[in-house]
């Protein structure tokens, strides 16, 4: 083997390698993550509501329901402003319904909605937030 033939090779694994790595940091991170459970052991009645860190739970009469608290803007972190029955973003205004639709602000999309389960029992409720 010559010098040029070893040195050929060894460019050639180290071009491949280059090429292959983030390609596999991709399938990797696309993968399926279950979602987190979050399970509430407060009953809401309708029209009564839970603030948590990562969402809202609302009861409707329609059933429960979470809002994200995740502005689709720049990922703020959103408040319900009760006295307004809104969301509002803190860094740069973006407001939403109670339902998460969006109203106005530069996030041009809705609030995601979790879904979520009534506890067998009916004493409470469970989360699914995605990763």
């Amino acid at each position: 083997m010559t010098r040029r033939s070893l040195l050929k090779k060894w460019l050639s694994g180290v071009f491949f390698t280059v090429l292959t790595l983030p390609v596999i940091s991709f399938w990797k991170s696309q993968r399926y993550r279950p979602p987190l459970e979050r399970r509430i052991s407060r009953v809401l009645k309708p029209g009564q509501f839970l603030v948590e860190p990562e969402f809202v739970l609302f009861e409707t009469s329609k059933g429960p329901v979470a809002v994200s608290r995740t502005c689709t803007h720049l990922g703020c972190r959103i408040n319900f402003i009760e006295e307004k029955s809104m969301f509002l973003c803190p860094c740069h205004q973006s407001k939403f319904t109670k339902s998460g639709k969006y109203i106005a602000g530069p996030a041009k999309k809705d609030l995601q909605k979790f879904k979520v389960k009534t506890l067998e029992n009916g004493a409470g409720y469970l989360v699914y937030i995605p990763r």
